[in-house]
């Protein structure tokens, strides 16, 4: 009989414990939000109707009914789930990953999510992840303190002092520019283009959605600001997404001139969902600029 060459390494693997890097909010079994939007991107029902067709639907239902010990089918898995009750079906599956602590970034805001401490029930350790861009918009949803109106400098004040009193409950920030303007962040943007930037997106009305290059870079480069001053890493989303995400501007190459900066040496920055499709690209930056961690995440 031949011998496992890789039996002791399939054992460690088997046996050690994981950190998901990058996870969402587990919504309410009675969330609008379908069950199998796990298993795509897609949104509409149209599109929907063809992920059962997917091998990587197949393969996944298989497993899920295996661990669950039901009908392998969606209806059965459905079934069961709500037959067990979805804290006991969350602590089955994930202590069957052997998943010991989670790090949510809460900013998707999903209808009926639990909080983190619900969580907190079925793993030991969760960790809150801080997304910039959605703190930004709570900001400006909201009045100046005296009732002026919103310059670039009432805005940083405020924004800046929020990060840094919440630096100490997060163990992350996170960026979701690659949605919004792409990953070509202007490391020197320039004032002046941001406060016009801010001007735009204020013009839309509200509830305020920032889309404006300018005013994202601006937020982006104070976000990274604080993490360094509070050596906290910053996630940032590369790679694919839903379908509001322009996949060509979201490749991690575009990032080159923020990690030549010589501000930035000394952050931490992590390029989640490994870049897919741009793995290779993301794996290339990891291998020469020090301050860059490509991520493989299940969120």
């Amino acid at each position: 009989m031949e011998v496992d060459k890789y039996a002791a390494l399939r054992e460690a693997v088997e046996k050690i414990e994981l950190v998901d890097g990058h996870a969402h909010n587990i919504v309410a079994l009675d969330s609008p939000f379908p069950l199998l939007r796990c298993f795509s991107e897609a949104d509409s029902d149209d599109a929907l109707s063809f992920v059962p067709h997917c091998l990587s639907f197949k393969r996944s239902l298989r497993d899920i009914a295996e661990l669950y010990g039901c009908e392998a089918s969606l209806q059965g898995i459905e079934t069961h789930r709500r037959s067990l009750g979805l804290q006991s079906i969350s602590s089955k599956c994930f202590g069957a990953a052997k998943i010991a602590a989670i790090l949510i970034d809460d900013g998707l805001e999903l209808d009926k999510m639990h909080d983190l401490e619900w969580h907190r029930s079925c793993v030991p350790v969760v960790h809150r992840v801080l997304r910039i861009e959605v703190l930004a918009q709570k900001i400006l949803n909201e009045e100046t303190p005296d009732g002026s109106e919103w310059t670039l400098d009432i805005f940083t004040e405020i924004f800046v002092a929020k990060l840094k009193s919440l630096a100490d409950r997060v163990v992350s920030l996170k960026s979701i520019a690659a949605y919004r303007s792409g990953l070509e962040i202007n490391p020197n943007v320039d004032k002046k283009d941001a406060e016009n930037g801010l001007i735009e997106v204020l013009s839309a009305g509200k509830p305020v959605h920032i889309q404006n290059k300018s005013f994202i870079d601006y937020v982006f480069i104070c976000g990274l600001e604080v993490a360094l001053c509070f050596d906290l890493p910053i996630q940032i989303h590369t790679g694919f997404g839903d379908k509001d995400l322009d996949l060509r501007f979201s490749n991690p190459l575009y990032l080159r001139a923020l990690l030549e900066d010589s501000r930035f040496l000394k952050c931490r920055i992590i390029l989640l969902h490994a870049s897919y499709p741009f793995s290779r690209e993301a794996s290339y930056l990891a291998s020469v600029y020090p301050q860059c961690q490509s991520l493989v995440s299940m969120g």
